[in-house]
C-alpha cells in the first residue's frame, strides 16, 4: 500500500534531518557518555551532564526509528530488516532508562543487570553505525536483454511503421529506393545488424553504443555517416534545468538504400517521411539534406538558448557569486559539449561539399548543402564566441571577488598595524606610570600614541590601501 500525501511530504524533512552521518556522530558520542562513568569517578556535575547526553542520544535514536517506520513504504518490510531490529533493540533499552515503572526502570546504577545492558546498548549502536559508514555500492546500469528496436520504412512513398525484422532484408534487396530506419537499437540487437547489413559489429558499437562525434567513415561497399541527433528538449526557468537530449545516429547508404541507426527514439524519420517528394535518382541526396536541415534547425534553437543564457548570467550581481558559479561551470560543460559536436557536424557538411562522398550530387544540392555549410560554420563560431565569453565572465567574477578580499585583507592589516602601536607603547611603559622612570604623565602618553596612530594611517591612505 502506498503512503499516504501527509507521510509522503513528511518523508523528505525526516531524511533531510535523521541522516546517516548525524546518527553516526550520536553513536560515537553515545559511546563514551556511557562507558566513561563506569571506569571513572566524576563529579555530580559531570554524572548529571553525561546523563543529558545519553538521554539527549537516546531520544533522538527513538525519534529517528518511529518516524521513519511511520513514513516507510512498507512498515512491515521496515520492522523486519535485520538492522532495523538492532534499531528496535536500542529504542526498547534506552526506553527502560525513561520509564520508571519498566522491569528494569528501578534499578541502580551500580546494578550489574543495568551495566550489562548499557554494554549491549554500545555494541548494538556500534553494530549500526558500522553498517551506516559502509558505502553503499551503486547499481549498476544493466543492458536490457530483450530488444527494444522499432523499425520504420519508406519505400515507393510508402511509410511503414513497425516493421519486422525480416522486411529488412527484403527491402534491401529490392530494386526500388528505401529508407530503413532503426531506432532504439541496443546491445542484443547488434549481431542482428551487423548480419543484416553486412557491416563489422566493432563500428556499431562504436557508433552507437559508445560516445563518439560527427565523422565520415568510407568502406568498399558502403558509406557511414555518424551524427548527434541533438535537440533541445526544455530551456528551463535556470540554467541548470536545460534539457538537451543527445542521440547516437549512424547513417549508413549503399547502392538504393539508406539506413539510420538511433541509440535512442527519434523524429527524424517521421518529421521527414510523411509529404517527401523524392524521385529515384536524388533519393538518398535528399534523405541526407532533409536530415542535415533539421539538426541545423534544432542546434540554432541550442545556441539561441545558449546567447540568452549567456545575458542572463552577466546580469547577475556580484554578491551572487555561488549561483552564479554553480550555473556557470554547469552551463560551460553544455556549451563545450555542443561547440565540439558543431565543430565536427562542420567539417562533415564540408566533406559532403567537395562531393567526395556523393560524386554524381547536382548543382542545385550542391549549393543546399554549401548553405548548410556555410550556416553550421556560422553555429560554430557562435557556440565559440559563446564558450569563450563565459570563461571571460568566470575570471572576472572571480577577479572581482578576489579583488574585494584584497581590500578587506588590507583593511584587516592596517588595523593589526595601528593596533600595535599602543600595544608596544603600554607594554614598555606599563599600566601604571606611578613611581615609574618615566618623565611622562598618562595624558602625554595617550597624545603620543595618538599622534604615532595618525601618521600611520595617513601612511596606509596615500599608499591606498584605505581607499
Amino acid at each position: 500500500m502506498g503512503l499516504r500525501s501527509g507521510e509522503l511530504s513528511l518523508r523528505e524533512p525526516v531524511y533531510q534531518i535523521f541522516t546517516d552521518h548525524l546518527m553516526i556522530v550520536l553513536a560515537l558520542v553515545l559511546i563514551p557518555a556511557i562507558f566513561l562513568p563506569l571506569f571513572f569517578t566524576f563529579s555530580q556535575f559531570m554524572l548529571d551532564f553525561f546523563k543529558a547526553v545519553r538521554s539527549a542520544i537516546l531520544i533522538m535514536f527513538i525519534l529517528e526509528y518511529l518516524l521513519k517506520l511511520y513514513v516507510a513504504d512498507s512498515r512491515r518490510a521496515y520492522a523486519t530488516n535485520p538492522w532495523h531490529v538492532i534499531d528496535l533493540l536500542i529504542v526498547i533499552l534506552a526506553a527502560m532508562n525513561f520509564i520508571p515503572q519498566a522491569p528494569l526502570g528501578g534499578i541502580g546504577r551500580s546494578s550489574p543487570l543495568l551495566r550489562l545492558l548499557r554494554v549491549t546498548r554500545i555494541f548494538a549502536v556500534a553494530g549500526r553505525t558500522v553498517k551506516r559508514a559502509i558505502p553503499v555500492r551503486p547499481v549498476e546500469k544493466v543492458t536490457p536483454l530483450f530488444s527494444r528496436m522499432k523499425i520504420n520504412i519508406l519505400t515507393d512513398g510508402r511509410v511503414i511503421k513497425g516493421a519486422a525484422k525480416e522486411d529488412i532484408a527484403r527491402y534491401i534487396a529490392a530494386p526500388g529506393h528505401t529508407w530503413i530506419d532503426l531506432q532504439e537499437v541496443s546491445e542484443p540487437d547488434i549481431d542482428f545488424v551487423s548480419d543484416t547489413l553486412k557491416i563489422p559489429k566493432v563500428i556499431l558499437v562504436s557508433k552507437v553504443l559508445k560516445e563518439s562525434y560527427p565523422k565520415i567513415d568510407f568502406f568498399k561497399d558502403f558509406t557511414t555517416l555518424f551524427i548527434q541527433d541533438s535537440k533541445l528538449q526544455s530551456e528551463g526557468v535556470d540554467i541548470k534545468d536545460i534539457r538537451i537530449l543527445r542521440n547516437n545516429m549512424l547513417i549508413l547508404w549503399a547502392g538504393n538504400y539508406i539506413v539510420t541507426i538511433s541509440s535512442d527514439k527519434s523524429e527524424l524519420f517521421d518529421l521527414i517521411s510523411y509529404g517527401l517528394a523524392i524521385k529515384d535518382d536524388d533519393f538518398i541526396v535528399r534523405i541526407l539534406y532533409s536530415i542535415f536541415s533539421r539538426k541545423i534547425s534544432d542546434y540554432e534553437d541550442i545556441v539561441r538558448l545558449m546567447e540568452q543564457k549567456i545575458t542572463a548570467l552577466e546580469e547577475l550581481p556580484v554578491s551572487r557569486m555561488h549561483p552564479f558559479l554553480e550555473s556557470s561551470f554547469y552551463f560551460k560543460k553544455e556549451i563545450q559539449k555542443t561547440h565540439s559536436n558543431l565543430l565536427h557536424f562542420k567539417q562533415v557538411l564540408g566533406t559532403i561539399k567537395t562531393r567526395k562522398i556523393l560524386p554524381g550530387l547536382k548543382d542545385e544540392y550542391h549549393s543546399l548543402f554549401g548553405i548548410l555549410h556555410d550556416e553550421s560554420v556560422y553555429l560554430s563560431e557562435t557556440s565559440d564566441n559563446i564558450r569563450d565569453n563565459l570563461i571571460s565572465l568566470i575570471d572576472l567574477r572571480i577577479n572581482t571577488v578576489s579583488v574585494g578580499l584584497s581590500r578587506v585583507m588590507r583593511i584587516l592589516a592596517v588595523i593589526t598595524s595601528l593596533g600595535l602601536i599602543p600595544a608596544i607603547i603600554s607594554g614598555l611603559l606599563g599600566e601604571n606610570l606611578i613611581d615609574s622612570p618615566y618623565p611622562v604623565r598618562l595624558p602625554e602618553v595617550f597624545l603620543l600614541v595618538l599622534l604615532i596612530m595618525s601618521l600611520t594611517a595617513y601612511a596606509f591612505y596615500r599608499r591606498g590601501w584605505l581607499r
